[in-house]
């Protein structure tokens, strides 16, 4: 009995307890993170390239989202920070009469918490401002959220980065939204000479996606299940042979 309750327990284990999707931390609609940190370590090649941030919205509506940035450190400076504004940054901005990448002194999300920078004075602000005719943000369709969904409109700023083997390039970062509906993202992408982009989520409103199981683990699991029947039938054969 007590080997039939390990593999019971087993087979839950495996089948019934979900599995982490990924790196992107969620938030409910109006949410927001706090600042974290995010690092990247360079291969043994090295990196030379672009670093680039993107907040973007899912579905275009009056609401929008906002990537807060500070404290970059590595990658052609000790830190490259926004006490000087956005001198050294290159982005795709709106006309004049509005822009999409600010840099603030202080913040309050519509949680009421209050963002100060991390590092010095200033830090970056990238908002997903609404816009059907694109006027007010700058399309973000190359990128998705967790749920696969592609962004809309959003701001995108970019700096160049050259590591060496094993030298590592980090920043501060935390995402804000105010909008209710799931799918707003923020992420981080590095694209070298080529051109080629590797994503990585950082944060998106809305709860994590299921997960499906791999194969491996379904076919663990049924085999589980064998045994499970294996040792049903052997115990109710012990207790037919005692009758």
């Amino acid at each position: 009995m007590k080997k039939l309750l390990i593999i019971v327990a087993t087979v839950w284990l495996v089948l019934g307890v979900s599995y982490g999707a990924s790196a992107w931390i969620y938030v409910p609609g109006q949410g927001d993170t706090g600042w974290q940190t995010y690092t990247y370590t360079a291969g043994p090649g090295g990196f030379n390239g672009t670093a680039g941030f993107v907040s973007s919205n899912a579905v275009d509506n009056f609401a929008y989202s906002e990537l807060l940035l500070d404290n970059l450190r590595g990658g052609g400076g000790t830190n490259l920070s926004f006490e000087t504004g956005l001198t050294g940054y290159a982005f795709v901005d709106a006309p004049p009469q509005r822009s999409d990448v600010f840099t603030m002194d202080s913040l309050t999300a519509i949680s009421y918490n209050a963002y100060t920078a991390t590092n010095g004075t200033y830090f970056a602000d990238l908002r997903s401002f609404y816009s059907s005719t694109l006027h007010w943000g700058v399309p973000t369709s190359l990128f998705t959220n967790a749920y696969g969904q592609p962004g809309t409109t959003g701001a995108i700023l970019e700096k160049g980065v050259i590591l060496a083997a094993g030298a590592q390039f980090s920043f501060d970062w935390a995402f804000l939204s105010s909008d209710t509906a799931p799918g707003d993202f923020a992420l981080f992408y590095l694209k070298d000479a080529s051109g080629a982009i590797v994503p990585t989520g950082l944060a998106q409103t809305g709860t994590a996606p299921a997960v499906p199981l791999p194969p491996s683990v379904l076919l663990l699991g049924s085999g589980l299940l064998g045994l499970l029947g294996l040792g049903w039938r052997g115990a109710r054969g012990g207790l037919a042979s005692r009758r």
